[in-house]
């Protein structure tokens, strides 16, 4: 059995890796009530009375985010959760999806709802022609 780890470690890590990366990204946020969100869906959304939170650094805040955006970088999320207004849904935006999908999760685990996971961050953003506003 042994051999057969060493010759397949590779493999295994690659595995694991995958693994990590759907539980991550996908399962964790539906166990814990997160819905996911793309383009088409929040432009039904932007006009209702709603948190945008955007969890990337201050370095991708500062090179553009969404004029009415709140900014806790992930890194954050749980000594700030107190300046997320509550009652309001919340939707989490990263640069691809994958902090926004932690950090939704962590948003509803915590009681925030409804929570939603901004598909594909801000390149998905971007690409719907929704508005960036560059700086602080």
């Amino acid at each position: 059995m042994s051999e057969w780890m060493q010759a397949n470690a590779v493999y295994l890590f690659l595995a694991l890796l995958t693994g990590w990366m759907l539980w991550q990204r996908l399962i964790a946020p539906m166990l814990s009530g997160v819905k996911r969100l793309d383009a088409a869906d929040y432009m039904a959304l932007r006009n209702s009375d709603h948190v945008l939170l955007d969890v990337r650094s201050d370095a991708e805040w500062t090179s553009g985010h969404a004029p009415k955006a709140m900014h806790i970088p992930l890194g954050d999320i749980n000594r700030r959760m107190q300046e997320i207004p509550a009652g309001k849904p919340v939707v989490v935006v990263c640069a691809s999806g994958n902090r926004s999908a932690m950090a939704a999760t962590a948003l509803a685990k915590r009681g925030f709802t409804p929570v939603y996971n901004f598909s594909g961050g801000m390149g998905a953003w971007r690409s719907a022609g929704l508005p960036v506003k560059s700086g602080r």
